[in-house]
């Protein structure tokens, strides 16, 4: 008795799917019945569909400005890395020296090494 009612189930499973996939290629299920009965899920499900598209519009749309921004920056290091070695390049004494003696200056290096003022505090100072 098990096995039968086993083989009924089967088939009304059978029956069902083969009454759903019939009604699918007729067209059945686009009929006023069902969008009536289900038309809450049809709009959520298209609300929902159109929120995944533009945000996934908006996240690509980001990763290309981010891809941007770090060339700007990777391009904005090397040039601030070019120039900060070329300050390091003039300002070293010799260079110095060879600038003002091109420029016809009457300068010349200092022979003593360079001394710190010592301001001396008192009361009135501490306050």
């Amino acid at each position: 008795m098990p096995e039968n009612e086993n083989t009924k189930e089967k088939k009304s499973v059978l029956r069902y799917l083969y009454k759903t996939t019939a009604d699918i290629f007729k067209g059945k299920s686009i009929s006023n019945e069902f969008l009536i009965k289900h038309w809450v899920t049809i709009f959520v499900f298209i609300f929902l569909v159109l929120v995944y598209i533009s945000n996934r519009y908006s996240c690509q749309q980001k990763m290309t400005e981010i891809g941007m921004l770090n060339k700007q920056l990777t391009d904005i290091r090397n040039e601030a890395q070019t120039w900060s070695s070329e300050l390091m390049g003039r300002s070293r004494q010799s260079q110095v020296q060879e600038l003002v003696n091109t420029k016809g200056l009457q300068l010349k290096t200092s022979n003593r090494p360079p001394f710190y003022l010592m301001r001396k505090t008192t009361e009135n100072d501490s306050q």
